[in-house]
């Protein structure tokens, strides 16, 4: 066997799509819809998702009423109405 005396490496390395790449447009509350932040598109706003959107993010604990710490579309329709509670 012959040794050629270097040897190669590739590496691939995903690169994770961030929100702060893309530009997206927010209502008045400050609130993008669903599909836009949904940014793995499970059906759920985890709370990484949710920290790409200030609004979100401080209304996430309020807003899953069930507490497994996600974010269904009914959830993060309330959202708003977390918001204008506070």
């Amino acid at each position: 066997m012959r040794n050629p005396g270097w040897i190669v490496v590739v590496l691939a390395l995903p690169v994770a799509h961030s929100f702060a790449d893309t530009p997206v447009s927010v209502d008045a509350q400050g609130l993008v819809s669903f599909q836009a932040i949904d940014s793995d598109h499970n059906g759920y706003v985890s709370r990484v998702e949710a920290r790409s959107v200030v609004v979100v993010e401080n209304a996430f604990d309020s807003a899953d009423a069930n507490n497994d710490g996600l974010l269904d579309s009914g959830e993060y329709t309330s959202v708003r109405s977390v918001r204008k509670a506070k």
